[in-house]
């Protein structure tokens, strides 16, 4: 069984990271768009490089969580 199948006995798997590009797929944005609302929102990522070299990204599923929750607006 893998992680993203769910199993009877342990419930549904929950996904405690997510990357610039699952954001961007999630969101229906651009990568840059993702990076840019991260920024605007001060969210701190978890990030594997070296100061000022390109590397994988993750964000907290808990921040997404809040700044899903908090730009999230019902119709009127």
């Amino acid at each position: 069984m893998t992680d993203t199948m769910i199993s009877a006995k342990n419930g549904p798997w929950r996904q405690d990271f997510f990357s610039i590009g699952e954001l961007a797929r999630r969101w229906r944005c651009s990568r840059g768009t993702v990076y840019n609302r991260l920024r605007f929102a001060g969210a701190k990522v978890v990030d594997f490089s070296s100061f000022g070299r390109k590397s994988k990204k993750l964000v907290p599923a808990l921040i997404v969580f809040q700044l899903e929750s908090k730009f999230t607006k019902t119709l009127r």
